[in-house]
């Protein structure tokens, strides 16, 4: 049964193949005859091989490391010994005593006093008090004045500085915070008259300064500092004058690099009681808004900082909004192996010119000025610094700036038909305002001969160039200065320096029927001080102090002589509460 209907299958397969190659061999005549009118071409198909796991073989057998059976060698090491004399006894070793030296006691509190020709005192007191852990609270006190009493001076000549200041300061474990209040009082007279005069003149002025500052420096997180400053300054003509400065640095983390980032406000406002031509009130205000962000770049030998500056001014008197933007660029190239340091630099910035940063330059200015910022576009400069030895250091360097609406000190007019005050006879300095070029070559050499001796000596060369003003009133060509500090021994020291000024260029107007004015120049002067120290114990002093050794009475102003040859003497004394 079973071989019939296999029989069966097969025929019937047999048959289908049958009927299947006849089909193909119909259609490959068909194709043929329709193609008949075709050349006949060869086409080759190439194809990139694309392997698969399959196509991989195994090895047929693992591999097999021969390994020699070689036997040890057995070795026997000697030492071929040679008696030897020798008459070397070994000392028993003995402890060197270190030697010890008797601590010195330091004292939180410093108190001095000295007296002089001219009238002069000189006074001081420094306490420092701990009140807890990581907290302190201290404060000074600060006098120092002269009766005058020059020769050949019309006007009463003294002065006095008095500054009365408190201080806190606590240290926590993620910032600093100190806070400071102090108060200031100076006290000139406008005693520089150019020419005699029989009008009744009080030349007597006085500043007043009250400040508050408070300053906290971070160790961890974004902010890295922040202070606050307040500062009310007056005098006794009823100028007044406001600022308030807020800064704060913070580095942000952007993209795995440090943006190092300062802000800034910066509010003035102030006003005098007149103008120096007229009885009109004269008030002034300027808010300074800056932010400065700068990234940091350090290959190798070579250090650079890239940033910009930029400040938006808001002069409320004059309705000037103005935006300012300024490069802050640091270069530095190591060339010597740290010994040998290339730098330069390109930054600008708009200063905040205040009657209280005047009258610390001069105090024989007017009440009447017109205050406004400056802008120094640029200030490039390039120099190298450096170790020429193992005590001898040096830093050399020019610069050039371009500054627009300089603040110059110029001697005021004299007014003889106008109402007379007290400082409108030549014996004040007004300032004018001039677009400046200024080109700088400094150098400085220091020397540390010894842990006892050290020099430092520091020179500057200028050239001027205004576009309004016909010079640059009341700045030097050169000044050059020379500090000393010589441990002569335990007990003395001896601290000096030389100062050297060059000359400079005023002028002095009349305005009378026949207004005239007169160009002059102030020459050149050198200073000598020193202060000579001895140490009488641990907590007694004694000081000698020497100004103006040669006995000069060069004009650093017009019209305003120094006092000569000064000599104090004083004692000093350390102590703890």
């Amino acid at each position: 049964m079973i071989n019939i209907k296999l029989k069966h299958y097969l025929g019937l397969l047999f048959f289908c193949a049958v009927v299947f190659y006849a089909q193909n061999i119909e259609a490959q005549n068909s194709q043929t005859r329709v193609q008949d009118s075709i050349e006949k071409q060869v086409v080759t198909i190439v194809k990139p091989y694309t392997p698969k796991i399959s196509d991989a073989f195994k090895l047929k057998q693992a591999p097999s490391i021969m390994v020699s059976q070689d036997s040890q060698k057995s070795i026997k090491y000697t030492i071929f010994s040679i008696p030897v004399a020798s008459t070397f006894t070994p000392a028993k070793g003995n402890s060197i005593g270190v030697k010890k030296f008797k601590k010195e006691k330091l004292f939180q509190n410093y108190t001095s006093i000295g007296l002089g020709n001219y009238g002069t005192v000189l006074g001081n007191l420094y306490l420092n008090h701990k009140i807890g852990r990581g907290e302190t609270l201290g404060g000074y006190v600060e006098h120092y004045s002269s009766q005058g009493g020059m020769d050949g001076l019309q006007l009463e000549d003294s002065f006095s500085n008095n500054k009365v200041q408190v201080n806190y300061a606590k240290i926590l474990k993620t910032f600093t915070w100190t806070t400071d209040l102090a108060y200031a009082r100076q006290a000139i007279n406008w005693y520089g008259l150019p020419y005699p005069t029989t009008f009744s003149i009080n030349s007597k002025q006085v500043y007043s300064a009250l400040s508050l500052s408070s300053n906290v420096q971070f160790t961890k997180g974004v902010f890295q500092k922040v202070s606050i400053d307040f500062q009310r300054f007056s005098d006794a003509y009823g100028s007044q004058e406001y600022r308030l400065e807020a800064d704060s640095s913070l580095q942000l983390n952007i993209f795995d690099q440090s943006i190092n980032t300062n802000l800034s406000i910066d509010y003035l406002n102030g006003e005098f009681n007149q103008n120096y031509l007229d009885p009109e009130q004269n008030s002034y205000g300027n808010t300074l808004f800056s932010v400065s962000p700068s990234y940091k770049y350090f290959q190798g030998d070579l250090a650079v900082s890239v940033g910009v500056r930029a400040t938006f001014l808001i002069d409320s008197n004059r309705s000037i909004n103005r935006f300012y933007i300024y490069p802050n660029i640091e270069a530095s190239y190591s060339i010597v192996n740290s010994i040998v340091l290339a730098y330069a630099q390109i930054k600008g910035d708009l200063i905040q010119n205040t009657y209280s940063d005047f009258a610390q330059i001069n105090p024989f200015i007017s009440p009447t000025l017109e205050i406004r910022p400056s802008s120094t576009s640029y200030k490039l400069i390039v120099g190298s610094k450096g170790k020429l030895s193992e005590s001898i250091a040096y830093d050399l360097n020019g610069s050039y700036s371009k500054q627009n609406d300089k603040a110059l000190f110029r001697s005021n007019t004299i007014l003889n038909l106008s109402a007379l005050t007290n400082y409108n006879q030549g014996n004040s300095f007004g300032i004018v305002y001039d677009d400046v070029d200024v080109f700088n070559a400094s150098g400085a050499l220091e020397f540390d001969m010894s842990e006892k001796l050290m020099l430092r000596f520091k020179g500057d060369l200028y050239k001027y160039s205004s576009n309004l003003e016909p010079r640059v009133w009341n700045l030097p060509d050169f000044e050059a200065s020379l500090f000393l500090n010589y441990q002569i021994s335990d007990k003395w020291a001896l601290v000096g320096t030389l100062f050297y000024y060059g000359a400079r260029q005023d002028s002095t107007t009349n305005d009378s029927l026949h207004s005239e004015t007169t160009n002059e120049t102030l020459d050149s002067f050198f200073d000598a001080n020193f202060q000579l120290d001895y140490q009488v114990s641990s907590q007694w002093g004694a000081f000698l102090k020497v100004n103006n050794m040669t006995n000069s009475n060069y004009s650093r102003w017009n019209h305003y002589p120094v006092q000569g040859f000064q000599i104090l003497g004083g004692a000093s004394y350390k102590f703890d509460f």
